[in-house]
């Protein structure tokens, strides 16, 4: 981490500075779809954590009156988080406890418990220029050894339109729902550097303006020590762009590099950005290759000839290099839906189909998503998949719906079905399963707020077919959380 505190304090001096809405809070997130998709939030919405800056602008020039119940709704609901959560020159504090019976382990956009156990506290301060957050959790988890950690801990400013943080924020990148390919939270947050832009206003010159309301996040991040390539560093960026109100496009990039016993220069890393790594080109062998890469794009589309509210979205990100263009595609593709329920329930269903081998939509090659010959522990972070929490090699189709009524209470369901780890023989790096499995599961939580916080709790059932033992087996899983904040 040594690194990541030198190139912060390159950063420190500062002028402005807001809080951002971290992943995590699938309700939220359909209130925050709902207004974007009705016009009233107008940058791209795809890239979480989200600046709470151009969204209090948009929230303020809203007229509820020009709104239909459900997005008048949301509207309501989305003023209150950001009264509260935007608090200045203010000491806040929060506190969470949770626990659970087998906890899931193929997380989706709700945040869940990672272990048996867990206590959290933490506090906050906002001012003009500055922000602090620091978190700290004491955890009983059979997923890492790591009993207390400062996830969801963050100390940054902004220069001009950018907000430059220390943090170990959970992060999301792209439409989907129930996962993203290239970076979503099933791992724990990485500790990393991060530059974000702010305010999402489209450019100003008439060659880019078409690009509409964008978005920009660096990332520089180092992993854990505990691995074959120790403290290897992580890279990503992503830019999004919202051309029209319907239609949001996102590129992402993400990469292993460095690390002991690897190049770790200038050189190397400029290297790793034009994509020289190909070992056979450029020079390149097996010592000197820069790192292990994972790039490509996304879209969410509302159609206009359709009169429900449904889109449709995908990602597709490509594992290898060729020609200069991401290869050997994982494919995400989805259907979401949103509605009103008797006066009261606004509501969002989604249908997602992962697919996590290379070349998935052709021939299904194996053993070669999240997966590098020199960064042997693939592409995870404390033993879970930064990417789609299925892990490389899967098949799965999700369905969810999520439910919120004009006091937060929340209704949320879950169904997944597909097949893990198809390549069928072992994989001792595979975080779900060394052998191929078939795999139904369904879950249902609920959560209401109370004067004295948040109650949260979840069942879940999981029927299990390994294809190589030839066992079934099958489990249930509860969790219970309460979180309060003051």
């Amino acid at each position: 981490m040594h690194r990541l505190a030198l190139l912060f304090a390159l950063f420190a001096s500062t002028t402005f500075a807001g809080p951002y809405i971290p992943a995590g809070d699938l309700a939220l997130r359909h209130d925050i779809q709902v207004l974007a998709d009705a016009g009233v939030i107008k940058g791209p919405t795809s890239t979480w954590p989200l600046a709470w800056g151009p969204i209090l602008v948009d929230l303020a020039s809203a007229d509820a009156a020009n709104l239909s119940p459900a997005a008048g709704d949301a509207l309501a609901r989305l003023r209150a988080r950001a009264n509260w959560e935007t608090r200045t020159n203010e000491l806040t504090f929060n506190a969470k406890a949770a626990g659970a019976d087998n906890a899931t382990h193929i997380r989706s956009f709700q945040n869940t418990p990672r272990g048996k156990a867990e206590v959290s506290v933490g506090g906050s301060w906002i001012d003009e220029w500055f922000s602090l957050e620091l978190n700290m959790q004491g955890v009983d988890s059979d997923q890492d050894d790591d009993e207390f950690r400062a996830d969801d801990s963050l100390i940054g400013a902004v220069i001009g339109n950018w907000s430059v943080a220390a943090s170990t924020q959970q992060r999301w990148w792209g439409p989907g729902w129930d996962g993203s390919l290239i970076l979503g939270n099933n791992a724990r947050p990485i500790p990393s550097i991060s530059i974000d832009r702010v305010f999402t206003d489209a450019f100003k010159s008439k060659w880019l303006s078409w690009l509409g309301p964008w978005d920009l996040s660096l990332m520089f991040g180092e992993l854990e020590e505990e691995r074959a390539v120790p403290n290897a560093q992580f890279f990503g960026v992503r830019f999004n762009f919202k051309p029209t109100r319907s239609l949001e496009i996102g590129v992402s990039r993400s990469a292993q590099w460095c690390g002991d016993g690897r190049p770790c220069g200038v050189d190397t890393f400029i290297d790793l950005l034009l994509g020289r790594d190909n070992i056979g080109g450029s020079g390149v062998d097996a010592e000197n290759e820069p790192g292990n890469q994972m790039a490509g794009m996304d879209f969410r589309w509302v159609p206009s000839f359709i009169s429900a509210p449904v889109s449709a979205y995908g990602q597709f990100i490509g594992e290898d290099e060729a020609g200069g263009f991401p290869s050997r595609y994982l494919v995400q593709v989805g259907v979401e839906g949103a509605g009103y329920l008797k006066d009261r329930w606004s509501y969002r269903w989604f249908a997602e189909l992962a697919g996590t081998s290379c070349d998935f939509i052709t021939t299904d090659k194996f053993n070669c998503a999240y997966r590098q010959r020199i960064y042997r522990s693939g592409y995870t972070f404390k033993k879970r998949s930064i990417g789609h929490g299925a892990d490389n090699d899967a098949r799965l189709v999700s369905a969810g719906l999520v439910m919120v009524d004009e006091n937060d209470h929340q209704w949320r369901a879950l169904l997944r079905l597909g097949d893990l780890n198809r390549a069928g023989r072992p994989d001792s790096v595979h975080t779900i399963t060394p052998t191929p499995q078939d795999i139904i599961s369904v879950d249902v939580s609920h959560s209401r707020a109370f004067s004295f916080g948040v109650l949260d709790s979840g069942a879940g059932y999981e029927n299990v077919d390994d294809l190589a033992a030839g066992e079934s087996k099958s489990d249930g899983r509860l969790y219970l959380q309460w979180r309060s904040s003051y």
